[in-house]
């Protein structure tokens, strides 16, 4: 051997045929890293994931009034929120975490899922609407806020067919008032 190689194995670790034990951990976490966002990936996609740091649909309801209530007949969307079972959208609770409206001024509204059967008044109040469907559901949330006597035009100026949305919401007049539809994704 000459006095390269003997230089070569004076500072090599390991003996020839044996494998390093750090890169075989190495390659065993990146294995479970990659396992760990497949399954999450996968997870989402199937809708049976939490909302893992998303927020609840009244708090995005909310700040989209907050916002768009000195912006009239501006139609503004959320990103997509997750209703689970049992979750609703509370027209005094948005009122009341928006600071800028009554109760009386928003009107609820069915919105793309109308007919779906996913969605229903709480009881005989049209104020709360309920997450009636078993599995979790991904949805925007829309808020566009006008006169009361605007928002059809308004609707169906910015969506078409929208101005359907809010049949039966008995908005105030001319007063501001606030239409929140939940959208497809």
């Amino acid at each position: 051997m000459n006095s390269r190689g003997q230089a070569f194995n004076l500072f090599s670790r390991k003996k020839s045929g044996q494998k390093g034990q750090a890169f075989s951990t190495f390659q065993l976490l990146i294995a479970a890293v990659v396992a760990l966002a497949i399954l999450v990936l996968l997870l989402n996609i199937i809708g049976s994931l939490p909302n893992l740091g998303g927020q609840k649909p009244n708090k995005v309801a909310s700040d989209l009034v907050a916002s768009q209530v000195n912006a009239p007949s501006e139609l503004r969307t959320s990103n997509p929120v997750i209703f689970v079972k049992g979750d609703s959208l509370n027209a005094e609770a948005i009122a009341s975490a928006s600071g800028v409206v009554t109760e009386g001024q928003l009107c609820l509204s069915e919105g793309d899922h109308y007919g779906s059967g996913d969605f229903a008044p709480a009881g005989d109040n049209d104020k709360i609407l309920r997450y009636t469907g078993s599995t979790n559901l991904r949805v925007r949330i829309s808020v566009l806020c006008d006169t009361g006597e605007e928002i059809p035009d308004d609707l169906s100026a910015n969506e078409d067919g929208a101005d359907a949305w809010a049949g039966g919401c008995g908005l105030p007049g001319s007063q501001t008032g606030c239409i929140i539809a939940l959208r497809y994704t």
